[in-house]
């Protein structure tokens, strides 16, 4: 049996929430390892790769959260309008 729409759109959402999660954690570890390379006067050309590895996990998370917000108006618009009898909770509580 194949997914049903409301179950690909949980499931999507489920999985931004998860990614963003992950890169929040990515950020705090490089924040760490910049920070101690820095006190312990690492290599400045690997200290400013390290900067640029922590830029861009910043940067995904940016990315994330315009499509969280995308996904949960997509996924609000479809609940709004379903007629099926999936249950709904899963759904509404990605939404709050």
């Amino acid at each position: 049996m194949s997914p049903t729409q409301l179950t690909i759109k949980v499931n999507a959402l489920k999985r931004l929430i998860k990614e963003e999660k992950l890169y929040q954690q990515e950020v705090n570890e490089q924040e760490s390892y910049v920070e101690s390379m820095k006190t312990n006067n690492g290599d400045k050309y690997e200290i400013k790769k390290q900067v640029e590895v922590l830029d861009e996990s910043k940067r995904m998370i940016e990315e994330l959260k315009k499509k969280l917000v995308t996904y949960k108006e997509d996924l609000k618009t479809f609940i709004a309008s379903y007629s099926g009898d999936e249950d709904l909770t899963a759904a509404k509580e990605l939404l709050v």
